[in-house]
């Protein structure tokens, strides 16, 4: 492990344009729509990804119409360490979707511990961290590949990124659903076995999350801030954002000032 950084977040113009990479592996867990140019071409990827760059590839990727968030952590690999990540088949440069976001940004929270406290064993422990990382992340793969058809998984991460770039739309099922060329019950069935989250489970998600940004970003009213992410009352904003975090939307604000 060479540096490592969690729950990092940047405005909408964040840019990374790396033409020689960066001397490491470097490995991402990306929480918000994000676009990278891999061998030439525009990817554009949903929310809630893992990517994986070699040491030595060029490094280009960006927000994409929201604020980047994000945890990473570069590292490099000795021979033993190589062989064990070749058994592994974790792709690079390309995206990966991940249900279980919260779990494997808390395995880089403890390894962002690890790394900065400089207890006894310290290195030791965050070794094994890295290691559970890559295995479980390995374990994502075949559950990927036994998933919805190619074609499917490109229009539904499509959609997903549509509504995660603008939560704020009135999105209803019918309407991705016919987008999607899928009758409703199969586009809901669909959606959760791709994503791990019902549509509109995801919809209320993106909403919040973009409510966090605001809150922790601008002094803007609750009342404004819930008719910017698309909610026609802020009682209902209110309801729905404590639901989802626990805290009211004023204390969520707070939280954010004193830390």
């Amino acid at each position: 492990m060479t540096y490592i950084g969690h729950n990092h977040v940047h405005d909408m113009d964040f840019k990374i344009e790396r033409p020689d990479g960066c001397g490491d592996y470097l490995a991402l867990l990306i929480k918000s729509p994000a676009l990278f140019h891999v061998n030439g071409q525009d990817v554009y990827t949903s929310p809630n990804i893992f990517f994986l760059y070699q040491k030595g590839t060029p490094q280009y990727y960006e927000a994409y119409k929201q604020p980047f968030s994000n945890d990473w952590f570069n590292f490099t690999l000795d021979a033993g360490d190589e062989d064990f990540l070749k058994k592994l088949h974790i792709p690079f440069e390309k995206p990966i979707p991940i249900n279980n976001m919260q779990y494997f940004s808390l395995l880089i929270k403890n390894m962002t511990y690890e790394y900065y406290a400089g207890q006894n064993y310290g290195r030791e422990a965050l070794d094994h961290y890295m290691r559970l990382f890559l295995l479980k992340i390995a374990q994502v793969i075949p559950s990927l590949n036994k998933g919805i058809e190619k074609i499917h998984h490109d229009k539904f991460s499509l959609l997903r990124s549509k509504i995660y770039s603008a939560p704020y739309e009135k999105w209803c099922i019918e309407g991705l659903a016919h987008e999607a060329t899928l009758s409703p019950y199969y586009f809901q069935r669909l959606y959760k076995k791709n994503f791990g989250v019902t549509c509109l489970k995801d919809i209320i998600n993106a909403r919040i999350e973009y409510a966090k940004y605001y809150l922790s970003q601008t002094n803007l009213s609750i009342k404004y801030i819930a008719e910017t992410c698309g909610y026609e009352n802020d009682v209902h904003f209110m309801r729905q954002f404590k639901s989802s975090t626990g805290l009211t939307p004023s204390e969520f604000r707070l939280q954010q000032y004193k830390s």
